[in-house]
């Protein structure tokens, strides 16, 4: 494993946090129009369920960056690869 594909793993992580945020902040705008339904303020529910519901769709991307990110083989390169450069580190030190 090479500089820029771990780079690209760590952009991945990245968006996978993003998305992870979204998807939190859609629930939290879901809970805030259910207790607004209930308490029968209706306009003020509807446009907590309108700002939520275009930020469910990140579960789909935050799970395949996630799956992407964490097979085997890629964890096993980046691990081999922080050990190979911390021992080029140590022995110039």
């Amino acid at each position: 494993m090479n500089a820029s594909r771990l780079y690209l793993r760590d952009l991945l992580g990245i968006g996978l946090v993003i998305s992870a945020i979204l998807v939190v902040l859609g629930l939290i705008f879901s809970v805030l129009a259910a207790l607004n339904f209930i308490t029968h303020e209706e306009v003020l529910a509807n446009t907590y369920l309108h700002e939520a519901l275009p930020l469910f769709p990140f579960v789909l991307p935050g799970f395949l960056i996630a799956r992407f990110i964490n097979r085997p083989q890629w964890v096993h390169d980046v691990e081999a690869y922080h050990l190979e450069s911390a021992k080029k580190y140590s022995q110039s030190h």
